[in-house]
Protein backbone atom coordinates (compact mmCIF):
# COMPACT_ATOMS: atom_id res chain seq x y z
CA UNK A 1 0.00 0.00 0.00
CA UNK A 2 1.52 3.22 -0.74
CA UNK A 3 0.39 7.04 0.81
CA UNK A 4 0.99 9.96 -1.01
CA UNK A 5 2.03 12.85 0.66
CA UNK A 6 1.19 16.05 -1.70
CA UNK A 7 3.76 18.64 -0.49
CA UNK A 8 3.21 22.65 -2.22
CA UNK A 9 3.83 25.74 -0.97
CA UNK A 10 1.24 27.88 0.38
CA UNK A 11 -1.41 24.79 -0.34
CA UNK A 12 -2.72 22.48 1.88
CA UNK A 13 -3.88 19.15 0.07
CA UNK A 14 -5.20 15.91 1.59
CA UNK A 15 -4.39 12.72 1.25
CA UNK A 16 -6.44 9.74 1.15
CA UNK A 17 -4.23 6.97 2.75
CA UNK A 18 -3.87 5.09 5.84
CA UNK A 19 -0.49 5.85 7.64
CA UNK A 20 -0.44 2.22 9.14
CA UNK A 21 1.50 -0.69 7.93
CA UNK A 22 3.10 1.05 5.18
CA UNK A 23 6.33 -0.23 3.25
CA UNK A 24 6.69 2.96 0.50
CA UNK A 25 5.37 6.30 0.50
CA UNK A 26 4.98 8.60 -2.71
CA UNK A 27 6.01 12.53 -1.89
CA UNK A 28 4.91 14.64 -4.21
CA UNK A 29 7.13 18.03 -4.65
CA UNK A 30 5.70 21.13 -6.44
CA UNK A 31 4.99 24.90 -5.94
CA UNK A 32 2.63 27.10 -7.35
CA UNK A 33 4.45 30.27 -7.75
CA UNK A 34 5.31 32.12 -9.67
CA UNK A 35 8.68 32.14 -7.36
CA UNK A 36 11.61 35.04 -6.99
CA UNK A 37 14.76 35.89 -6.81
CA UNK A 38 15.63 38.13 -4.29
CA UNK A 39 15.83 41.04 -6.75
CA UNK A 40 12.11 40.85 -7.64
CA UNK A 41 12.63 39.04 -10.42
CA UNK A 42 10.79 35.61 -11.02
CA UNK A 43 12.78 32.24 -10.99
CA UNK A 44 14.17 31.41 -14.41
CA UNK A 45 13.60 27.93 -16.05
CA UNK A 46 15.96 25.19 -14.97
CA UNK A 47 15.98 26.87 -11.53
CA UNK A 48 17.47 24.57 -8.39
CA UNK A 49 14.67 23.55 -5.93
CA UNK A 50 15.64 21.33 -2.89
CA UNK A 51 13.06 18.83 -0.61
CA UNK A 52 15.08 18.61 2.83
CA UNK A 53 13.66 16.79 5.58
CA UNK A 54 14.58 18.21 9.05
CA UNK A 55 15.02 15.39 12.01
CA UNK A 56 13.31 15.86 14.75
CA UNK A 57 14.27 18.50 17.14
CA UNK A 58 16.61 20.42 14.78
CA UNK A 59 15.65 23.47 12.72
CA UNK A 60 16.40 23.63 8.68
CA UNK A 61 20.36 25.81 8.87
CA UNK A 62 20.22 26.37 5.17
CA UNK A 63 22.75 25.80 2.42
CA UNK A 64 26.45 26.85 1.46
CA UNK A 65 27.82 28.45 -1.53
CA UNK A 66 28.62 24.74 -2.78
CA UNK A 67 25.45 23.62 -2.41
CA UNK A 68 26.23 21.09 0.65
CA UNK A 69 23.82 21.74 3.58
CA UNK A 70 25.08 23.36 7.37
CA UNK A 71 23.73 21.18 8.70
CA UNK A 72 24.36 17.58 6.66
CA UNK A 73 24.04 15.98 9.84
CA UNK A 74 20.29 16.56 11.14
CA UNK A 75 19.34 18.18 7.30
CA UNK A 76 18.79 15.57 4.34
CA UNK A 77 18.08 16.58 0.70
CA UNK A 78 15.70 13.72 -0.25
CA UNK A 79 15.23 15.08 -3.39
CA UNK A 80 15.67 17.88 -5.84
CA UNK A 81 13.46 19.71 -8.19
CA UNK A 82 13.66 22.04 -11.63
CA UNK A 83 11.78 25.31 -12.64
CA UNK A 84 9.37 25.00 -15.15
CA UNK A 85 7.76 28.02 -17.05
CA UNK A 86 5.93 29.95 -14.66
CA UNK A 87 8.56 30.57 -12.34
CA UNK A 88 7.43 27.22 -10.70
CA UNK A 89 8.38 24.00 -9.44
CA UNK A 90 7.68 21.42 -11.81
CA UNK A 91 5.56 18.03 -10.41
CA UNK A 92 7.81 15.86 -8.93
CA UNK A 93 7.07 12.60 -7.32
CA UNK A 94 9.08 10.26 -5.54
CA UNK A 95 8.77 7.08 -3.68
CA UNK A 96 10.63 6.11 -0.58
CA UNK A 97 10.90 3.69 2.34
CA UNK A 98 8.14 4.64 5.01
CA UNK A 99 11.25 4.62 7.59
CA UNK A 100 13.53 6.33 5.80
CA UNK A 101 12.06 9.67 7.19
CA UNK A 102 10.20 9.49 10.52
CA UNK A 103 6.88 11.13 10.75
CA UNK A 104 8.61 13.51 13.88
CA UNK A 105 10.35 15.25 11.96
CA UNK A 106 9.39 18.31 9.06
CA UNK A 107 9.81 19.42 5.50
CA UNK A 108 11.38 22.20 3.92
CA UNK A 109 11.29 23.38 -0.02
CA UNK A 110 13.96 25.22 -0.17
CA UNK A 111 14.60 27.65 -3.56
CA UNK A 112 18.06 27.91 -4.57
CA UNK A 113 19.65 30.92 -6.49
CA UNK A 114 22.53 29.53 -8.73
CA UNK A 115 22.74 32.66 -10.96
CA UNK A 116 26.28 33.71 -11.86
CA UNK A 117 27.81 36.83 -13.13
CA UNK A 118 25.93 36.64 -16.60
CA UNK A 119 22.82 36.24 -15.22
CA UNK A 120 22.51 32.24 -16.08
CA UNK A 121 21.37 29.80 -14.05
CA UNK A 122 23.79 26.58 -12.45
CA UNK A 123 26.88 28.22 -10.93
CA UNK A 124 26.91 28.40 -7.35
CA UNK A 125 24.38 29.43 -4.57
CA UNK A 126 24.04 32.85 -4.15
CA UNK A 127 21.03 32.88 -1.78
CA UNK A 128 18.20 30.76 -0.72
CA UNK A 129 14.32 30.94 0.10
CA UNK A 130 13.08 28.26 2.20
CA UNK A 131 8.98 27.48 3.21
CA UNK A 132 8.10 25.45 6.38
CA UNK A 133 5.82 22.05 5.71
CA UNK A 134 3.73 21.39 8.52
CA UNK A 135 1.51 18.37 8.97
CA UNK A 136 -1.83 17.27 10.58
CA UNK A 137 -3.66 14.11 10.25
CA UNK A 138 -7.54 13.59 10.40
CA UNK A 139 -8.62 10.38 10.06
CA UNK A 140 -7.07 8.00 7.41
CA UNK A 141 -6.22 11.25 5.76
CA UNK A 142 -2.65 13.81 6.15
CA UNK A 143 -2.82 17.04 4.89
CA UNK A 144 0.45 19.01 5.06
CA UNK A 145 0.61 23.12 3.96
CA UNK A 146 4.00 24.36 3.30
CA UNK A 147 4.25 28.18 5.05
CA UNK A 148 5.66 31.10 3.38
CA UNK A 149 9.04 32.11 4.80
CA UNK A 150 8.08 35.06 5.13
CA UNK A 151 4.92 34.34 7.36
CA UNK A 152 2.32 36.71 5.07
CA UNK A 153 0.63 33.72 3.87
CA UNK A 154 2.00 34.45 0.71
CA UNK A 155 2.47 31.20 -1.78
CA UNK A 156 5.59 32.26 -3.57
CA UNK A 157 9.13 31.95 -2.47
CA UNK A 158 11.78 34.16 -2.43
CA UNK A 159 15.79 33.89 -2.24
CA UNK A 160 16.26 36.54 0.35
CA UNK A 161 18.95 34.68 2.33
CA UNK A 162 22.39 34.69 1.22
CA UNK A 163 24.39 31.69 0.92
CA UNK A 164 26.87 30.05 3.95
CA UNK A 165 30.22 30.61 2.66
CA UNK A 166 32.09 26.55 2.91
CA UNK A 167 34.04 26.65 6.73
CA UNK A 168 37.66 26.35 5.30
CA UNK A 169 37.18 29.77 2.87
CA UNK A 170 40.19 31.84 3.07
CA UNK A 171 39.75 35.82 3.79
CA UNK A 172 40.76 36.97 0.17
CA UNK A 173 43.66 39.83 -0.26
CA UNK A 174 44.06 42.13 -2.92
CA UNK A 175 47.22 42.06 -4.42
CA UNK A 176 46.63 44.61 -7.25
CA UNK A 177 44.66 47.22 -8.84
CA UNK A 178 44.96 48.46 -12.75
CA UNK A 179 43.36 51.19 -13.66
CA UNK A 180 42.66 51.58 -17.80
CA UNK A 181 42.04 54.66 -19.77
CA UNK A 182 38.32 54.11 -19.73
CA UNK A 183 37.75 53.82 -16.18
CA UNK A 184 38.09 50.20 -15.73
CA UNK A 185 40.07 48.34 -12.68
CA UNK A 186 41.19 45.40 -12.90
CA UNK A 187 41.23 43.98 -9.29
CA UNK A 188 43.38 41.20 -8.36
CA UNK A 189 43.04 39.07 -5.25
CA UNK A 190 44.64 36.26 -3.62
CA UNK A 191 43.42 33.90 -1.08
CA UNK A 192 40.51 32.49 -2.59
CA UNK A 193 38.03 29.07 -2.94
CA UNK A 194 36.56 28.11 -6.01
CA UNK A 195 33.48 27.28 -3.69
CA UNK A 196 33.07 30.30 -2.83
CA UNK A 197 31.28 33.74 -4.54
CA UNK A 198 33.46 37.03 -3.74
CA UNK A 199 32.18 40.76 -4.43
CA UNK A 200 34.26 43.62 -5.40
CA UNK A 201 33.37 46.98 -3.50
CA UNK A 202 34.27 49.92 -3.09
CA UNK A 203 34.16 53.51 -1.80
CA UNK A 204 35.62 57.35 -1.61
CA UNK A 205 35.54 58.10 1.30
CA UNK A 206 36.74 55.40 4.06
CA UNK A 207 36.23 57.51 7.35
CA UNK A 208 32.46 57.14 6.12
CA UNK A 209 32.17 54.03 4.93
CA UNK A 210 29.12 53.23 2.82
CA UNK A 211 30.91 50.61 0.36
CA UNK A 212 28.85 49.06 -2.25
CA UNK A 213 28.84 46.75 -4.80
CA UNK A 214 31.42 47.92 -7.88
CA UNK A 215 29.57 47.30 -11.55
CA UNK A 216 30.72 43.75 -12.76
CA UNK A 217 32.17 43.21 -9.30
CA UNK A 218 29.42 40.61 -8.50
CA UNK A 219 28.88 37.02 -8.04
CA UNK A 220 32.79 36.18 -8.96
CA UNK A 221 33.35 32.71 -8.99
CA UNK A 222 37.11 31.90 -9.30
CA UNK A 223 37.54 29.24 -11.97
CA UNK A 224 40.91 27.86 -13.33
CA UNK A 225 40.31 29.45 -16.76
CA UNK A 226 40.53 32.70 -15.06
CA UNK A 227 43.17 32.63 -12.73
CA UNK A 228 47.07 34.08 -13.20
CA UNK A 229 50.30 33.90 -11.43
CA UNK A 230 50.76 36.76 -9.50
CA UNK A 231 54.51 38.54 -9.22
CA UNK A 232 55.46 36.08 -5.84
CA UNK A 233 54.08 33.36 -8.12
CA UNK A 234 50.76 32.67 -6.24
CA UNK A 235 47.50 32.61 -7.59
CA UNK A 236 45.85 36.00 -8.59
CA UNK A 237 41.52 36.24 -9.46
CA UNK A 238 41.27 39.05 -11.73
CA UNK A 239 37.97 40.96 -12.28
CA UNK A 240 37.85 43.89 -14.14
CA UNK A 241 35.43 46.37 -12.61
CA UNK A 242 33.83 49.55 -13.66
CA UNK A 243 34.19 52.54 -11.61
CA UNK A 244 33.61 56.59 -12.85
CA UNK A 245 36.17 58.00 -15.11
CA UNK A 246 36.07 61.74 -12.96
CA UNK A 247 37.10 59.85 -9.36
CA UNK A 248 40.59 60.81 -8.06
CA UNK A 249 40.44 58.53 -5.05
CA UNK A 250 38.56 55.16 -4.84
CA UNK A 251 39.61 52.03 -2.59
CA UNK A 252 38.54 48.87 -2.71
CA UNK A 253 37.49 45.67 -1.06
CA UNK A 254 36.80 42.09 -1.82
CA UNK A 255 33.92 39.80 0.33
CA UNK A 256 32.41 36.87 0.42
CA UNK A 257 28.55 37.62 0.55
CA UNK A 258 27.30 34.80 3.43
CA UNK A 259 24.91 34.58 5.88
CA UNK A 260 28.07 32.89 8.01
Amino acid sequence: MKQTLALTAGLLLGISASAAGLSQLTLTLSTPGPDLYGDGTPVLVGETYLLVYVKEGATFQGVRSDGSLVDATNNVIATRGVADAGAKCGFKAVQYPAGLYPSGGSWMIVLLDTRDASGAVGGLVAAQGASAGTAAASGDSTSLSALSASGTGSASLTTTTLSSAPLDTPLPKIKALDRSEDGAVKVRFANFSDKALYEVQSTTDLAAGGWQAVSGGTRVRPMAASVVEGADGASEMPVTVQVPSADKVRFFRVIVPSNN
